[in-house]
């Protein structure tokens, strides 16, 4: 069936190759009805993209990616139809735009230490107006030749309690599904898959959780299935999106790859303007 929403989507703003700009008009060629802008700790290219939004005549859900921590794991929380100016979660969002900065300089200190020939300077580059993170470094060790592809930098190299990893600054489930709901707004629990442990959706739904993330790249059609069936059984909205980031590396993939079909977008959409103005 035809996906006409992706509810998952990133920009230049966190770690995407495009502008919001660029993206709103990319999801419109492609004919897909709305996309959610849902870029990581931040909300910086929101305001953009509502702007072309209202020129190529296409729905944009601001949203956020929140990354959180619980008991080891990374979760990472959606959150949908937020007000992008409230105040309590710009303050979130500033505290965790500082502490990425901390925690690139900390991995470039002992990617150098273990070898390799990169500074902060380069990898600034790579982020642009954004705040550095893990795949821009990745970028860079990859066009220095030390790696072939993002996701083997973070197969190898990066990724949680590998020789390059650095902790995160710990911000809980709890807290991201709070302050989302504190601007106006309802999370998502975004590829739950990669998690792999349905028993924390219980206490997740008692934070305040209002949606599954049903329909993403990393899931395949068993697990999309299952997430499908769980979503319905606890009374939440089927969210699905492609994780687009651009042609970049692991994340290689279309708008549109992965999203919502017209029935399950219209129960989203419905949901959206019973809790905000109309979209």
């Amino acid at each position: 069936m035809k996906i006409v929403a992706d509810l998952h989507v990133h920009t230049q703003a966190s770690d995407g190759v495009y502008t919001p700009r660029e993206v709103v008009a990319r999801a419109r060629r492609l004919g897909l009805d709305a996309i959610a802008i849902t870029d990581h700790d931040t909300v910086d290219g929101i305001a953009e993209a509502l702007s072309a939004a209202k020129e190529q005549r296409i729905t944009v859900f601001p949203g956020v990616e929140l990354s959180t921590e619980y008991n080891d794991r990374e979760i990472h929380i959606l959150g949908f139809c937020i007000d992008h100016t409230h105040s309590k979660l710009l303050k979130l969002l500033d505290t965790l735009h500082q502490s990425r900065f901390n925690r690139a300089e900390k991995m470039v200190q002992k990617l150098t230490g273990l070898g390799y020939e990169i500074n902060m300077q380069e990898v600034r580059r790579q982020a642009g107006d954004a705040a550095p993170g893990r795949p821009h470094i990745a970028r860079v060790l990859v066009e220095k030749d030390y790696f072939s592809s993002v996701s083997d930098v973070f197969s190898r190299l990066l990724g949680y309690k590998m020789p390059g990893y650095v902790e995160r600054y710990k911000l809980t489930p709890k807290e991201a599904i709070q302050v989302i709901a504190n601007a106006g707004g309802f999370s998502s629990w975004a590829h739950p898959g990669l998690t792999g442990d349905d028993r924390l959706l219980a206490e997740f739904i008692h934070y305040g959780l209002r949606g599954l993330e049903t329909y993403h790249p990393d899931h395949d059609e068993e697990e999309a299935y299952h997430y499908r069936r769980l979503a319905e059984e606890k009374d939440l909205l089927v969210s699905g999106g492609s994780d687009f980031h651009g042609q970049n590396g692991s994340h290689a993939r279309e708008l549109g790859f992965c999203g919502l079909t017209q029935v399950d977008y219209a129960r989203f959409k419905e949901y959206c303007n019973s809790i905000v103005v109309k979209f």
